[in-house]
């Protein structure tokens, strides 16, 4: 007989604790955007994109100490082994025969060529974040590409914060949360459609880019939380969100180096 213990560690989450979840991941990060951002640049006149690129980290780096948090309060070891069986960083499981493989990775290209597609445009759907753009017109934007300016040329330490994003932003952050902490525990509520309710929350939780917010819900469940739980393995997602780690590198050294 199972101990209440065991139980308890088994639970799938209820619909209030999923949102909560959801809540405190995304609002501060909207607070640190458009309120803290704000206010450090007016009394600092720092580079508003580097105030908000810092705030971002800090937002990121609150999500990884909340599911620390979480994962504690839930009743579980805070080592890499608890985690790793908790939050399915794991070996992907064939969903047919039952099998682990490292090689079922190999599963992430077909994602990855969809979520280029889906981002090049060529698919023909319409952009949709353009129904929230008159919303929000008033709030300031924030783009990387603005780096591209002589003023970064050189500019070695802005690599040092992009890695540190990285590692917070597709492992220890947004994946930790959303495909590590919250896609496992969903199917009590949504049933098969999880991975589809992981990405709308995991789009609304965009409250400090709202200008894709409504992309990112429609299409990133498919192409970050599908494969997850196809394969019941977080690695996947790590993986497919993590290449945009790798484009960013590649941009950023441009700006470094003066070729942007």
């Amino acid at each position: 007989m199972n101990s209440p213990h065991l139980k308890k560690l088994d639970t799938q989450y209820g619909l209030k604790k999923i949102l909560i979840i959801w809540a405190f991941s995304a609002i501060p990060m909207g607070v640190l955007a458009f309120i803290i951002t704000p206010e450090v640049v007016s009394i600092t006149n720092w580079p508003p994109l580097i105030v908000y690129w810092t705030a971002a980290i800090i937002g990121l780096i609150w999500q990884f100490i909340l599911s620390l948090i979480i994962l504690k309060h839930d009743g579980h070891m805070l080592n890499w082994r608890t985690v790793a069986l908790r939050m399915k960083y794991q070996r992907p499981v064939h969903p047919i025969t039952g099998k682990s493989s490292y090689w079922l990775l190999l599963w992430v290209i077909p994602f990855i060529i969809l979520s280029a597609v889906i981002q090049s445009g060529l698919t023909g759907i319409p952009n949709i974040d353009d129904l929230i753009i008159p919303l929000i017109k008033n709030l300031p934007q924030y783009d990387l590409s603005n780096l591209a300016t002589p003023e970064y040329k050189g500019a070695w330490w802005i690599l040092g914060l992009f890695i540190v994003t990285s590692i917070f932003n597709y492992f220890l952050g947004e994946e930790f949360i959303y495909r590590g902490i919250l896609l496992p525990k969903m199917n009590g509520v949504f049933g098969r459609w999880d991975w589809l309710a992981n990405g709308v929350l995991f789009g609304f939780y965009h409250l400090h880019k709202p200008q894709i917010m409504l992309s990112t819900a429609l299409y990133f469940g498919l192409v970050f939380a599908l494969p997850s739980k196809i394969f019941q393995s977080s690695w996947m997602a790590v993986i497919i969100h993590g290449l945009e780690g790798v484009l960013g590198i590649i941009v950023i050294l441009g700006v470094i180096l003066g070729l942007s």
